[in-house]
């Protein structure tokens, strides 16, 4: 923004003031010069004034005519007397008109420089003083963007004890956790787990857990295909022991629902995983059932860049499922 001093409006005035101080300098020098060139008039002398100027006889020939009347010797020497020469006219008088002119003119002028001057002191600053002008009222300051924010979203919680066939499950399914500096992500793939004892048969799981740790929180993933068999033992293989494949049950259990103790590389997750399933066709729906499970999970190995394969067992009450031995199924990495 331009300031008082900036304004185009007091420097236009003080050309204005400088162009009529200019035009009245040489209206000034211009009437002077003329009051110099104008010849001076002459003194009045001794001897007879001048005639005033008018139409006049040159020589008044009555007093010659009673001496010598026409026919007497000489007469006509007065009448072949050259008339004397009229006198040179004086020189002319100032015009009045002109300076009258030359008087507006000037007059003009200095009323041109005054309204020039009087608008660049007001324009610049320099006026007398007058009242305050009211102060600009503040501004507020300009809303800054917030930076971004290295936190990642908090994760939505779980139903602690969902209804059976209640919506809203599976919104966990896709999500994990930032392993920052020092997280640790895990996969473990476990053998065969007794979910319940039928007066004939079991149900029976062979689970996988994964689970993603970094930043103070966690979040883990099971997955949970169930078999009904007739025994009382989960088989090695409940295809080949004739049992009837079931339902396949999901969970998501992200902190502080979740219990996540670390000891070096070595996990313990505790929790209660509410389970859902998948049904064709419809959005998936919790089963009503909520497993208390406690899972461990560990590099088998030496890590190699940052990578081993993992071992870990899985335990429900008094029953316990071990890991499997392929490093493909079961798999931990260390960040950092």
């Amino acid at each position: 923004m331009l300031s008082g001093m900036d304004s185009p409006a007091p420097v236009a005035a003080w050309v204005v003031l400088a162009v009529a101080l200019l035009a009245l300098g040489v209206v000034a020098a211009g009437l002077l010069l003329d009051r110099r060139r104008r010849p001076a008039e002459p003194e009045p002398g001794p001897g007879p004034p001048p005639r005033p100027a008018g139409r006049r006889w040159a020589q008044d020939d009555l007093p010659g005519f009673l001496e010598a009347p026409p026919g007497t010797p000489g007469a006509g020497d007065a009448g072949t007397t050259p008339p004397p020469e009229p006198a040179a006219p004086g020189p002319a008088g100032p015009d009045p008109a002109g300076r009258t002119v030359a008087g507006l003119t000037a007059a003009a002028l200095a009323l041109v420089a005054v309204l020039a001057a009087v608008a660049g002191l007001a324009g610049g600053g320099d006026a007398l003083p007058g009242p305050p002008a009211a102060a600009p009222a503040p501004r507020p300051p300009a809303p800054t963007a917030a930076p971004p924010s290295t936190a990642p979203p908090d994760l939505p919680p779980v139903p602690a004890d969902p209804l059976p066939g209640e919506r809203g499950a599976g919104a966990l399914a896709a999500r994990s956790v930032p392993l920052g500096d020092d997280g640790v992500t895990a996969r473990l793939a476990l053998g065969g787990l007794v979910l319940e004892r039928r007066a004939v048969g079991v149900t029976v799981a062979y689970p996988s857990v994964s689970v993603t740790v970094g930043s103070g929180r966690a979040l883990a993933h099971l997955l949970l295909p169930t078999w009904n068999c007739l025994g009382d033992t989960a088989p090695a293989d409940p295809a080949a022991a004739g049992c009837t494949p079931a339902v396949v049950e999901y969970a998501d259990l992200p902190t502080p629902a979740l219990e996540v103790t670390r000891d070096g590389d070595t996990l313990r997750l505790t929790g209660r995983f509410p389970t859902y399933t998948r049904p064709s066709g419809t959005p998936p729906a919790y089963t009503g059932r909520v497993y208390p499970l406690s899972v461990t999970v560990a590099p088998a190995g030496r890590l190699r860049d940052g990578e081993a394969r993992a071992e870990g067992a899985l335990f429900l009450g008094t029953d316990r499922a071990e890991s499997l031995p392929d490093p493909a199924l079961s798999r931990i990495r260390v960040a950092g």
